[in-house]
């Protein structure tokens, strides 16, 4: 499984690439700090859902996916996830301070906090 994402240093280096979800963080922000800090953006909640299992929260509370197992001859059971509906389940129960959803849809990421 993989998942799509941009990774930034700081607001300056977004602004460059996306003025609009700049201008849209700078709103939603109640801090400065953040600005000078890296965060990550995905095009989406799918890939957003994606990422959280696969590297984000589940990786840290124990769920470990392998890369390139075979599964013997038995489906891929992450092929069969509504990464949508995780998507969207996270959106609505995470830590605002730590996420973002633009009003494009993309979903923006930072360990530091707005």
């Amino acid at each position: 499984m993989s998942y799509e994402y941009e990774i930034y240093d700081n607001l300056d280096q977004l602004r460059k690439v996306d003025q609009k979800l700049a201008d849209e963080l700078i709103k939603y922000s109640w801090s400065e700090d953040w600005k000078n800090e890296d965060f990550i953006v995905f095009p989406n909640e799918i890939e957003f859902a994606k990422f959280e299992l696969e590297d984000g929260w589940y990786e840290e509370l124990g769920l470990v996916i392998k890369k390139g197992i075979s599964y013997k001859g038995a489906v891929n059971p992450f092929n069969y996830i509504n990464y949508k509906k995780l998507g969207d389940d996270l959106i609505k129960k995470w830590d605002s301070s730590l996420y973002y959803a633009s009003d494009e849809g993309k979903i923006v990421r930072t360990s530091y906090g707005f």
